[in-house]
């Protein structure tokens, strides 16, 4: 998985030389990732189309698989109101834990939440939601989504613009700055 990782980060690295980006939240499983990211160029097309490319070429060449690396082509979904910004990125801190990998989703190495909390080099610009150093805002990524939210996120996320179905208002994060994502596509 290390070897992955690393392959990963050198594949946002080139997309991010070619077409620019900004890291919200980033986590590698086993089997699939979850990344949260914008493009100030509005080129997520572009940039996803490089990170895709030289993550799977790489992938195939140094595991010496034939087979497509991803399911399909991956899927986007726009996210303009803050609060559901919060959830989501949440959400895709919380996927070890889910996976029952790990508790503390600081501790697991291959997340962009890592790298913030331990001040780790990373290779393109990682925009801090919150103060991730804060244990109020890790006390509050560490509360877990129930069941139907959890459902109603990943649902959101099929879409091309996010849309939370669920009944539940969710807690916010404590002291969050102001994030409008308009200002980010």
């Amino acid at each position: 998985m290390q070897n992955v990782w690393r392959i990963a980060l050198d594949s946002l690295e080139i997309a991010h030389k070619k077409h620019s980006g900004i890291v919200h939240a980033f986590v590698l499983m086993s089997n699939h990732y979850h990344l949260i990211i914008s493009t100030p160029r509005a080129n997520l097309s572009d940039f996803m189309y490089e990170f895709s490319k030289n993550f799977s070429l790489r992938l195939r060449s140094e595991s010496n698989l034939i087979n497509k690396m991803f399911g399909s082509r991956y899927k986007w979904s726009l996210i303009e109101e803050q609060r559901h910004y919060y959830q989501v990125m949440k959400y895709v801190f919380l996927n070890p834990n889910k996976a029952g990998i790990i508790n503390d989703v600081t501790m697991y190495p291959y997340s962009s939440l890592h790298y913030q909390k331990y001040e780790l080099p990373f290779p393109m610009p990682i925009r801090p939601a919150l103060n991730t150093l804060d244990q109020d805002f890790l006390d509050w990524v560490h509360e877990k989504h129930d069941e139907k939210q959890r459902e109603s996120i990943a649902l959101g996320l099929r879409r091309s613009k996010f849309r939370y179905s669920g009944t539940r208002e969710m807690r916010r994060p404590p002291e969050f700055e102001d994030f409008d994502p308009k200002d980010h596509k």
